[in-house]
């Protein structure tokens, strides 16, 4: 692969996974076919952002569930007071799906487009955040 940098979009190629993979930890079988944006490059290896849209529906699942099960702990940890001054965008709680890989089994991805419909509801939803 071409050099990479932070922000590009990537894909992780699909393989099997080799007992070198399995020592070094930097791939598994689950990994093929995410996407996402390389966050940092180190030397050889790179950590990808995947997108929550690639991950399998089970994987993705389990991943929601963490999330929403993260949000309530933090939301009930600060008190009545702390609570009721977050804005909206504030109580927003998303967790990162990231990976280490290797470089030499990324791809270039393609750039995820939004189509019209998601733009006027991203649009809305950061009018509303500023109001």
């Amino acid at each position: 692969m071409a050099k990479i940098n932070p922000g590009d979009t990537v894909t992780v190629v699909q393989r099997e996974q080799t007992p070198a993979d399995i020592k070094s930890g930097m791939y598994y079988p689950h990994y093929g076919g995410l996407s996402g944006t390389i966050l940092k490059v180190y030397n050889d290896e790179a950590s990808v952002l995947v997108d929550r849209e690639t991950l399998p529906a089970d994987l993705r699942k389990r991943h929601e569930e963490n999330e929403k099960a993260m949000k309530v702990k933090w939301l009930d940890g600060l008190s009545d007071e702390a609570r009721n001054r977050l804005t909206g965008a504030e109580k927003k709680f998303g967790l990162n799906y990231a990976i280490l890989v290797s470089v030499l089994d990324l791809a270039p991805g393609e750039v995820k487009r939004l189509t019209p419909n998601e733009l006027d509801a991203a649009e809305e939803a950061f009018l509303a955040s500023r109001k």
